[in-house]
């Protein structure tokens, strides 16, 4: 076989795994099209000796194709083969063994990542081949030839979840060099900066959420325990307590933020590759593709956190669809301020009066009304699947809350609220007899007013 047949045997041979596609390589990546299978120098391969720790000459690998492989038995020119080298079918080119070169008590058990670690720094080798779940090989090319029905079905020694050939045949990958790994380290980057980017905001806005739930519990509950209303007050403690929760989030985001920062900073280093920064680049790509991982995972739970501490939404009117709890047990104060406590069917949260009642909305079937206690623009909103009891305000001043219901409700707007469609046409006034399963434990009225 002449030099230029060689050569284009083996440009095919890669050609079958080629493909155009550009996304970052790993350990596992397909061999790019544009490696340049053409530009080995085949003749000579194989032959020097080899010394270990060389300079690293390949980014990848991928898996080929399961074969009886002719240069495991006949192009092994220095090993233990070398009496069966068939010099006059091989054009001066040599496989080397694994096991020829790696002292018995520094050799790993095999897997396809062990045999490519130690192919990827022998000069002119293309391809690397596993067989019988412990051997491994480095070949400039493989040639398939007749063999018998038997498969690649011996496990890895050192990888139970990957196979390394078989009887008499080899599992065969092919080695590349795209001298893409920079770009790799630039893309991982990009990303990382990305993803911090969104914990960094997360973080800052469940932070903001805390703080602010934090600020109105402790008002209120100032209020409304000097106002004589102890459920509205436990209410404020709940809040307090489910704030602190929020806030340490937010500064767990802010935690792994920093440290994502700090990963970068240590992985910035010169961008001109070489040979002998491979392995570095990757040993970094590697450690932020970890911290991305983990940054993604840091991103789904501030954002669960942020959508139950003061979920998103736009007004609606939805809060149309509940009415004063007093409605239901005597109209003549539905006018009025009103507290209530009852089972909570969720965390408290900051929101609008409308998005309280969204919130009510969203979590069908197990929410029939809301507490809200407005403060500014927004406020805090406990949400009950069973109300229990309520107090209501008869000495407080301002305008009804029937003028209040259709206006932007600002500070000092507190009332309890039942979705009509869960209670048209009922009573929840207090039921001595203790026969009627939805109504109130106790209605408390308070002729007075909190501040």
């Amino acid at each position: 076989m002449t030099s230029s047949s060689l050569i284009a045997l083996i440009a095919l041979s890669f050609l079958t795994l080629c493909a155009a596609d550009s996304s970052r390589s790993s350990a596992m990546s397909l061999y790019q099209l544009d490696c340049g299978a053409n530009k080995a120098k085949v003749p000579g391969a194989g032959l020097s000796p080899v010394a270990l720790g060389g300079p690293v000459l390949k980014d990848g690998f991928a898996a080929v194709s399961c074969v009886k492989d002719y240069m495991l038995g006949n192009a092994d020119k220095s090993g233990d083969g070398k009496f069966a080298y068939a010099a006059d079918t091989l054009p001066n080119v040599s496989i080397v063994n694994y096991a020829d070169v790696v002292a018995k008590e520094d050799r790993e058990s095999m897997s396809p990542a062990v045999c490519f670690q130690f192919c990827r720094s022998v000069p002119d080798m293309q391809f690397f081949g596993l067989t019988q779940g412990r051997y491994c090989y480095c070949t400039p090319y493989y040639r398939q030839v007749a063999g018998d029905s038997s498969d690649c079905d011996a496990v890895c020694e050192g990888e139970p979840t990957s196979v390394c050939g078989g009887k008499t045949k080899s599992s065969i990958y092919a080695m590349h060099a795209c001298a893409d790994t920079s770009e790799n380290l630039v893309a991982s980057r990009q990303e990382a900066r990305a993803v911090m980017t969104e914990v960094e905001a997360l973080a800052e806005e469940v932070s903001a959420t805390g703080a602010a739930m934090q600020s109105m519990a402790d008002s209120f509950q100032k209020s409304f325990g000097a106002a004589g209303d102890p459920a509205a007050s436990d209410l404020m403690q709940s809040a307090k307590k489910f704030a602190g929760v929020v806030v340490h989030g937010g500064e767990a985001g802010h935690k792994f933020q920093q440290q994502m920062k700090n990963s970068l900073k240590d992985t910035i280093k010169e961008e001109e590759e070489t040979t002998d920064n491979t392995v570095t680049y990757e040993g970094y790509i590697s450690k932020l593709e970890a911290a991305i991982e983990q940054g993604k995972a840091e991103v789904e739970s501030l954002t669960e956190l942020a959508e139950k501490s003061q979920p998103a939404g736009n007004e609606t009117k939805t809060h149309e669809q509940y009415y004063p709890v007093m409605y239901f047990v005597d109209t003549k104060f539905v006018e009025g301020p009103s507290t209530c406590s009852g089972v909570a069917s969720r965390e408290p949260l900051v929101s609008t009066f409308d998005g309280c009642a969204r919130a009510c909305d969203a979590a069908v079937g197990s929410c029939s009304a809301y507490s809200y206690f407005g403060s500014g623009d927004t406020g805090l909103c406990f949400l009950f699947s069973k109300l229990l009891a309520t107090t209501y305000y008869t000495d407080c001043p301002g305008s009804s809350f029937l003028q209040r219901h259709q206006e932007k409700l600002g500070a000092g707007n507190v009332q309890c609220m039942a979705k009509l469609q869960d209670y048209v046409g009922s009573s929840l006034k207090p039921d001595p007899s203790g026969k009627c399963p939805n109504c109130l434990k106790e209605a408390k009225k308070a002729a007075r007013c909190f501040k």
